[in-house]
């Protein structure tokens, strides 16, 4: 799935998804215009989304959407998202519990960084709940790379994983000079991890990341043309 901000339910359902979600606790109130049955996994963003009362938005509304899981903090390591300490974190962690659904860990930048090496090692010292890891990635069109750090983030923490954004990105690109990495390059990466991907056992859920169409850093990883169908990348993003 599509990590889902940004774009309408015509698009999403026109991936055919199973799951997705949507950087917030509730759920879009124009999912009843939707066609299809995807899951929708409730996440909290930040220390604002608890201020704004987002355990008790979940909890009011999982009788009727059925939620089973809910996604941690949103890269607690960067400066312009979620942006908290380890110990903010931690402190902050046992109001997520109490949603009382399958709880995600924090997605940072670094999948394999310090932030979330401590988050965990403290965690498992206060036991505190992580039923599952949940990372991003953006990087070069290398899908051995991609894929030995999903299995590295198995192997340091004994949990299934979920990656909750992935894409090609090129992070020095600017409007007068794009993306590097070509759409070729950028379909046999998709198709590389998703198929890699698959063949983990601990992968519960995959999430690629869409921005908008001509976007300079993320190129032909975009799912959506402007009008709203679908790119090469995003047919064959259906397609698997």
């Amino acid at each position: 799935m599509p990590r889902f901000g940004g774009f309408g339910f015509k698009e999403l359902d026109s991936l055919n998804l199973d799951w997705f979600y949507d950087w917030g606790p509730d759920y879009p109130p124009l999912r009843a215009a939707s066609s299809q049955a995807a899951e929708f996994v409730p996440m909290v963003w930040g220390r604002g989304s608890l201020e704004r009362k987002a355990i008790e938005q979940v909890r009011s509304e999982v009788s009727w959407t059925g939620a089973d899981n809910l996604l941690g903090f949103n890269e607690p390591d960067h400066t312009g998202q979620a942006d908290m300490s380890v110990d903010t974190a931690i402190s902050l962690w046992p109001q997520l519990e109490q949603a009382g659904l399958r709880l995600g860990s924090p997605a940072p930048v670094q999948a394999l960084g310090d932030w979330l090496k401590n988050f965990m090692d403290q965690a498992s010292k206060k036991d505190l709940r992580v039923d599952f890891v949940a990372m991003h990635w953006y990087a070069p069109p290398h899908g051995d790379s991609f894929l030995r750090t999903v299995e590295k983030l198995h192997e340091r923490y004994g949990k299934p994983v979920w990656i909750t954004e992935y894409a090609v990105a090129d992070w020095k690109a600017t409007a007068k000079s794009p993306s590097r990495f070509t759409e070729k390059e950028i379909l046999a990466f998709m198709k590389e991890t998703v198929t890699g991907l698959r063949k983990m056992p601990y992968v519960e859920r995959f999430a690629w990341k869409t921005r908008a169409h001509g976007d300079p850093i993320m190129g032909a990883s975009a799912l959506f043309r402007s009008n709203g169908s679908l790119t090469p990348t995003g047919e064959l993003y259906h397609s698997l």
